[in-house]
C-alpha cells in the first residue's frame, strides 16, 4: 500500500482507502445532526490498550441511541488492528466513529440500516513531557453538564457542543482544560476528561451518579490505586474541595494521568490559584508510572 505518502489510510465502510478519498455524504447524520456514536483509543507498541472495553462500550452507545452496528465487535477488533497496520504505525491515536448514515433532512431517523463506519489512526506516542513534569492549569466553566435526564452520560455521542463552549472558556482563561459542573452544582468532569483529587492520600472523583461519563481510564486508574492500597471514594464534591486538595489530575485516553497544579473559576473569578503546592504531587507521579506499566502488561 502507498497510501501514507497522501495521508494515510482510512478504515470506511468496510474497506481501506486513502485518507483523500474518504468522504462523506453531505446528508449524513453524523454532519447535519451528530447522530452517532465513536470512541477514542491509543495503541502501544502496535496494540491497542483495553482495545475490547473500548468497543464494548461504543456497541453500548450505539444501542442506547438504536442505532445499529453492521460489524460485530470482533470484527471491529480486527479492523483496528488492520488501520494500524496499513498506517504502518506502532504508537497511535485511533478513533472508531459511527453515524447513523445519510438520510432525508429532518430529525426522523429512519430505518437506519445504512450506518457510516470510519475508522481511522494517526501517529501519537503521547503529550509534551514538560506538562507532566510541570502539571496543567484547569478552569471550573459556566458551562454545565447536559443532565442524564435529557442525555445519558454512558452514551459517548457526536454532540460535543457543550464540552466544546467549555473548552472554548477554559482557553480564553488560559487554562488548558475546563472542568464542569452537574446540574446540582457538584464537580462532574472535564472536557474530555474525567477529574481526580487527593486529599490526605485519599483519592477522591466525582461518582458515575454525578452525571459522568465513566471513562475506561478512571477505570484503570481506579483499579491501579486499589491494587496499591489507595482509598478511592467516588462521591459529590463541591468545585472549593479543589482547593483544598492536595493534588489533583485528569485522566483520558491520551493524556493517561494529567497532573492539574492551578485552577481558575473557584469561586466564580479569573484569579489562578495553586492546587495544593502549585506542584505536581508524589501520588499523582506514582499513578501515572503504574499506568504507562499497566499499558506495557496489557
Amino acid at each position: 500500500m502507498t497510501g501514507k505518502a497522501n495521508g494515510g489510510w482510512i478504515h470506511f465502510n468496510g474497506r481501506l482507502i486513502p485518507e483523500r478519498e474518504a468522504l462523506i455524504s453531505v446528508y449524513d447524520r453524523g454532519f447535519l445532526y451528530g447522530d452517532g456514536v465513536f470512541e477514542t483509543l491509543r495503541a502501544y507498541d502496535a496494540k491497542v490498550f483495553r482495545s475490547r472495553e473500548h468497543v464494548s462500550r461504543l456497541f453500548r452507545s450505539a444501542q442506547a441511541i438504536s442505532l445499529s452496528i453492521s460489524s460485530s465487535p470482533d470484527e471491529i477488533l480486527k479492523i483496528l488492528s488492520q488501520t494500524l497496520e496499513a498506517n504502518r504505525l506502532r504508537n497511535a491515536y485511533l478513533r472508531i466513529t459511527v453515524s447513523r448514515g445519510p438520510g432525508e433532512i429532518g430529525l426522523e431517523p429512519g430505518d437506519s440500516s445504512s450506518p457510516t463506519i470510519v475508522i481511522m489512526a494517526k501517529e501519537f506516542s503521547g503529550h509534551p513531557e514538560k506538562l507532566y513534569r510541570e502539571g496543567v492549569g484547569i478552569a471550573v466553566v459556566k458551562a454545565r453538564k447536559t443532565p442524564a435526564s435529557s442525555l445519558d452520560p454512558k452514551i459517548k455521542s457526536l454532540n460535543y457542543l457543550t464540552p466544546i463552549l467549555a473548552k472554548i472558556e477554559a482557553r480564553a482563561s488560559g487554562m488548558c482544560e475546563g472542568i464542569l459542573l452537574n446540574q446540582e452544582g457538584y464537580l462532574c468532569e472535564g472536557t474530555v476528561s474525567n477529574l481526580f483529587l487527593v486529599r490526605k492520600g485519599l483519592m477522591l472523583t466525582p461518582a458515575p451518579s454525578c452525571g459522568i461519563l465513566d471513562g475506561i481510564t478512571r477505570q484503570a486508574v481506579i483499579e491501579l490505586a486499589n491494587k496499591a492500597g489507595i482509598i478511592v471514594k467516588e462521591g459529590k464534591y463541591r468545585p472549593d474541595e479543589i482547593l483544598r486538595a492536595d493534588e489533583c489530575f485528569l485522566t483520558n485516553t491520551t493524556m493517561e494521568l494529567m497532573p492539574a497544579v492551578r485552577i481558575t473559576g473557584v469561586p466564580a473569578t479569573q484569579v489562578s490559584q495553586p492546587i495544593g503546592e502549585g506542584r505536581v504531587g508524589p501520588l499523582t507521579r506514582f499513578l501515572h508510572q503504574a499506568y504507562q506499566e499497566e499499558v506495557l502488561r496489557d
